[in-house]
């Protein structure tokens, strides 16, 4: 197992779930036992929890996988024809079977690396970092409006922080979204009192040695206490360059999470999950990547079943991994859901309540057809749109069925 986030540990629950009695190694680049990354913007950043909260485990539940755990080193080789793993201490670590799952790691902003007072968020060292720089600050300058600008914006702000969000698009959430939902979020956001100011971007910055100042596009300079850049992930395949596996924004994978080759073959028995893995989805028809917690989750035991086929002689019995995708964000006691592949060009059919209201459920429609659903504060509605989506429901049924 290469990566000890949600992904890779739950591939190693499901092997011990399915009896698998051989060695199972765990592979971490983090020195922490596997934890939970959706509180650290949130609970996690306004002190609310402590780290034994985010564990995805308690001690005991993970020790009882009889697995053995390398944490804090980093694979930096895949060799295929040996079927073995280079770490970064120089060992190397034969295998029959290798689950990939070694996430993504921030975008970095070249203009604000190394700069004081600069942070990111995606690993619980991170997440320490700033809630210790945040714990005496009055100003925040974020920099990217996506799901965790967003967040961590909310969450500022609950703390008595003055937040400023940077985003290059016209709304927050843009990508994820789309605008006229994204534009609703953006309202909530100023509603509350945060300063987002869309469509713009840095033009320069300069440093004092403590403190970085940063010049917008829309003319106006702001020196905050703290700047957090939140520009997306990519994923961690630096390690696998050289290696013949099909890397394209992530690895290559076919629709039943094994790994293809760069000259287009399956790899027996090697598999991926998580934020790292693009596979073929049927029902899209093309390669596909998910960044969120439930794929973590549900692709992990879909690439644990494959890789078990395998081992056993019995690959052709693999089940393609093929899921609505599901995600959400909590925000000023808002959770804001969204199913389906959506794409920012969709259209967008409000079918409860209104988005002046700050609490409705969208449908999105693409070529007249229903292919997913964006709600504020729906949570039981959003549910019963994932079944009609995941059921291949028409445009029309759902719009009958989410509106009565």
């Amino acid at each position: 197992m290469l990566g000890s986030g949600l992904a890779g540990l739950r591939a190693a629950e499901v092997l011990r779930e399915k009896n698998f009695q051989g060695k199972i190694t765990l592979v971490g680049a983090e020195s922490h036992l596997p934890y939970n990354r959706p509180p650290l913007s949130k609970q996690f950043l306004a002190g609310e929890w402590e780290e034994d909260r985010v564990r995805l485990r308690l001690p005991a539940e993970f020790h009882s996988l009889e697995l053995e755990f390398l944490k804090g080193l980093k694979v930096v080789g895949l060799d295929l024809q040996q079927r073995s793993v280079q770490l970064s201490q120089g060992t190397a670590i034969d295998f029959d079977g290798l689950v990939i799952a070694t996430g993504a790691e921030n975008r970095q902003l070249p203009a604000l690396e190394g700069r004081p007072r600069v942070f990111t968020l995606r690993t619980l060292t991170e997440a320490l970092a700033l809630r210790q720089a945040l714990s005496d600050a009055k100003s925040l300058l974020i920099v990217g409006g996506g799901f965790i600008g967003s967040e961590v914006a909310a969450t500022a702000h609950g703390l008595g922080i003055r937040v400023c969000i940077v985003e290059p698009q016209q709304t927050l959430m843009y990508r994820g979204l789309g605008e006229e939902v994204g534009s609703a979020v953006t309202n909530l956001h100023r509603e509350k009192g945060i300063d987002v100011r869309c469509n713009t971007e840095i033009a320069h910055v300069h440093d004092d040695g403590e403190r970085t100042s940063i010049e917008l596009s829309d003319g106006t300079t702001h020196t905050p206490d703290v700047i957090l850049v939140g520009i997306g992930a990519t994923p961690t395949t630096d390690w696998l360059s050289g290696s013949n596996v099909h890397l394209s924004n992530g690895v290559v994978c076919d629709e039943n999470c094994r790994v293809m080759t760069a000259d287009g073959l399956a790899v027996k028995s090697v598999v991926a999950a998580g934020d790292v893995a693009r596979w073929f989805s049927r029902s899209q028809n093309c390669l596909v990547r998910s960044e969120h917690w439930t794929n973590a989750q549900d692709q992990a035991v879909n690439a644990a079943h494959t890789l078990l086929l395998d081992l056993n002689g019995e690959g052709g019995n693999a089940l393609p991994y093929d899921p609505v995708p599901y995600m959400w964000s909590d925000q000023f006691g808002k959770k804001i859901q969204a199913i389906g592949f959506g794409d920012p060009t969709d259209e967008v059919h409000i079918v409860k309540g209104a988005l002046s209201d700050g609490k409705f459920l969208a449908i999105m429609e693409r070529e007249n057809r229903f292919v997913g659903a964006i709600g504020v504060a729906m949570v039981p509605l959003v549910m019963q749109a994932r079944i009609l989506l995941t059921e291949g429901a028409s445009l029309d049924v759902a719009r009958e069925k989410l509106a009565s």
